[in-house]
């Protein structure tokens, strides 16, 4: 039996209509009259819970002892994406997003009870996700919370912005972030790859159209070309104010441009033009690696899921909790980009519902090579973990040049701990290591 915890709306009736045309007993009640008991002794094997309810999460927080037992699976609040996060750090098993869609709702329920019978350590995992926003940029983690604080408040105004960091931690998506909550939100977005970029491509910042709502995103800005650096330049000292404007008086074209962390680098050495970077960094973002806002994983790991799961019109899938632990202990130098491609491998290489750690480790790959978890004929799951293991540590050891308090605190283990580790795994400090 499946209880559904709903306020009184047509949704609550259309779920529990379809759930009954399916097959599954259903019992339907609000929060507020709700009890875990209760629906216990009836043989309820599943909650559904809609985060709709102004009292769901007091609802939750209430009996958050009984999700072991009793599985919760909570329909998103769009409204409230916030809720999301808090319900399932309170131990619901999984979200479902709105607008709904009955295959996934019972695509979900289906995982969940697959879960609820597999062994402790791939329960299913509290994971953090909310709905994405509509342009796409969401994140819990402290970082990205400021990164979306400045999103929102340099939207509305005039003033170049530059976004620094890593391939692959979505600097253009944060650029669109920004026209899309700006006063150019109706208007054109157009990309320029700087390192192919001819003068053509800059037709609709130097000459653009009369009452220009574009908004000009340069991509990996110190590959841009010196003759264009010094037009762009020129224009920007024409064109561009520095600070904020009233909405309706700037409809020129907006400038944000994009660069790696050694950009500033770069411009010490000369390479590229300190004014040009002046002149557009009036406002700075940093973008930390994926691997320094870990909070931000399960988050990310469990909407590209379900996304790729929706974009290959498949049923959900959903991550086990060892799945889950090994995401966040990957160092993903390839960042959101890089978890998102493996997202894309899972849904479309993983047969089931649920994708285990053995299914995570199959199709990984560390330094771009050859998955670390490649299946072997003669090895079982435990050796299948411990080889990864070693793998793992010796990655990140290196990575971290031998600094073993460095390479701890990314392995979020003591410094006294990874040595042991060390000295059981088997593995040489070639390079010498020290503290």
């Amino acid at each position: 039996m499946i209880g559904v915890i709903a306020p009184d709306s047509a949704d609550r009736t259309e779920i529990a209509t379809q759930l009954t045309e399916r097959g599954y007993r259903v019992s339907v009640s609000d929060a507020a009259g709700a009890s875990i008991t209760r629906l216990s002794e009836a043989g309820a094997e599943v909650l559904i819970v809609d985060l709709v309810a102004s009292d769901a999460l007091r609802f939750l927080r209430r009996h958050a002892a009984h999700w072991r037992r009793l599985p919760v699976v909570c329909l998103a609040d769009r409204r409230k994406p916030n809720s999301s996060s808090e319900a399932l750090r309170l131990g619901a098993a999984d979200i479902v997003a709105r607008p709904l869609r009955i295959d996934d709702l019972q695509a979900t329920l289906t995982n969940v009870a697959h879960v609820a019978a597999t062994p402790s350590d791939e329960a299913p995992e509290p994971q953090a996700p909310i709905e994405a926003a509509p342009d796409g940029v969401f994140g819990i983690s402290p970082a990205m919370q400021s990164v979306l604080a400045l999103v929102r408040r340099v939207a509305l105004s005039t003033c170049g912005v530059l976004i620094v960091g890593e391939r692959g931690t979505g600097r253009e998506m944060v650029a669109r972030a920004i026209h899309a909550r700006g006063s150019r939100r109706d208007g054109e977005f157009v990309k320029i790859a700087c390192g192919a970029a001819e003068p053509a491509d800059f037709a609709p910042l130097f000459t653009p159209a009369d009452g220009s709502r574009t908004t000009v995103y340069l991509e990996d800005l110190p590959e841009l070309g010196d003759e264009l650096q010094v037009r762009l330049d020129a224009w920007l000292r024409t064109h561009l104010k520095a600070g904020d404007a009233p909405v309706e008086e700037s409809l020129r074209p907006r400038v944000i441009a994009g660069a790696q962390p050694r950009v500033f680098d770069v411009m010490e050495r000369g390479l590229v033009s300190r004014d040009l970077v002046e002149a557009i960094s009036v406002v700075r973002i940093d973008l930390e690696p994926l691997r320094r806002r870990s909070q931000d994983i399960p988050l990310f790991a469990v909407h590209f899921l379900k996304d790729a799961c929706r974009q290959a019109n498949i049923p959900t899938k959903t991550l086990s909790r060892g799945a889950m632990q090994l995401l966040r202990a990957l160092p993903w130098r390839g960042n959101i980009a890089e978890l998102q491609s493996l997202c894309e491998r899972l849904t479309v290489l993983v047969p089931r519902g649920v994708v285990l750690l053995e299914d995570v480790l199959a199709h990984v790959h560390l330094d771009g090579g050859e998955a670390v978890g490649r299946l072997r004929s003669d090895e079982t799951l435990r050796q299948a973990r411990q080889r990864f293991e070693r793998d793992y540590v010796a990655a990140v050891v290196e990575q971290n040049r031998g600094r073993i308090g460095a390479a701890a605190r990314q392995l979020g283990i003591e410094r006294t701990n990874l040595y042991r580790k060390l000295k059981q795994l088997n593995i040489p400090g070639t390079g010498g290591f020290h503290d």
